[in-house]
């Protein structure tokens, strides 16, 4: 039986040009990251599994799900479609003690930025809680493993700080998806519940 729990979360998918990229950048830093012995430190997410994500709604009942679909058709509505170009390299919270290692975007990130907002404002009118961090647009696609110590940390965080800047591909966002993601051994799997065009 279908569980009544899931885990949702509102993204814009990637073309795959894209995820070949974020691929090719992730052997590159994998390489780097081995030269310099903490390749075991960093979990890398699969390309297939990468995108920009909007909101992270967590646990939810499957009965939400109609009503999230209408949220996100009335933010959706007051979004047009936008360009962002995957470009250079950062980490979170700093390169001093990095979690995560993202791929940043520019272009239209003021449309994108302003679609997390209307997102934002409708699924808090549904009761979900707002994320206070706002909006920063990135496209994950490392974890630091929890028991990293702090060398191996800085060593990585210094290893995508000399990563060279390019471009990683473009991303033609002409729609939001609604997805669920159930957490497996092999990593998550993800399946689309609704998708509204922008």
């Amino acid at each position: 039986m279908a569980s009544t729990i899931l885990r949702l979360f509102i993204a814009v998918e990637l073309n795959d040009v894209v995820r070949g990229e974020l691929k090719r950048v992730q052997k590159q830093l994998q390489d780097e990251c081995l030269r310099v012995s903490v390749a075991h430190a960093v979990r890398w997410v699969a390309p297939t599994n990468i995108h920009l994500t909007l909101k992270f709604l967590g646990n939810c009942n499957r009965a939400q799900i109609p009503a999230l679909t209408t949220a996100l058709e009335r933010a959706a509505k007051h979004s047009a479609p936008f360009v962002l170009t995957a470009r250079g390299l950062g980490c979170f919270p700093n390169a001093r003690r990095p979690n995560n290692i993202w791929v940043g975007l520019e272009g239209d990130v003021k449309t994108a930025a302003l679609l997390a907002q209307h997102i934002e404002t409708e699924t808090h009118a549904l009761g979900f809680a707002r994320d206070e961090r706002g909006f920063t647009p990135h496209l994950t696609i490392g974890r630091v493993k929890r028991d990293a110590s702090n060398f191996e940390r800085a060593k990585i965080g210094e290893t995508v700080k000399n990563f060279p800047t390019t471009g990683h591909g473009t991303i033609r966002a002409d729609a939001v998806h609604l997805l669920a993601s159930d957490l497996k051994p092999s990593g998550p799997l993800y399946t689309t519940l609704a998708q509204i065009k922008l």
